[in-house]
């Protein structure tokens, strides 16, 4: 995990496979324990949902890349 950059705005945080995965699965966890349905909640599930669908995806492809070579 790095934090890439940030300033009064916000921050960049880089995060490998299995800590966006800890990420998802603690924003799924919250939501679920705190009964959360606000719209910050929500997008925050899609993003982070997406977010590991395309590293997942991503990491597929590179495989199946490395083997036909």
């Amino acid at each position: 995990m790095n934090l890439l950059s940030h300033n009064a705005e916000g921050a960049t945080i880089h995060l490998d496979e299995r800590e966006l995965l800890m990420v998802m699965a603690l924003i799924q966890e919250g939501r679920m324990s705190f009964d959360c349905e606000a719209p910050t909640g929500q997008a925050l599930d899609e993003l982070f949902s997406t977010a590991v669908q395309l590293v997942e995806e991503a990491r597929k492809t590179r495989q199946v890349m490395r083997k036909a070579h």
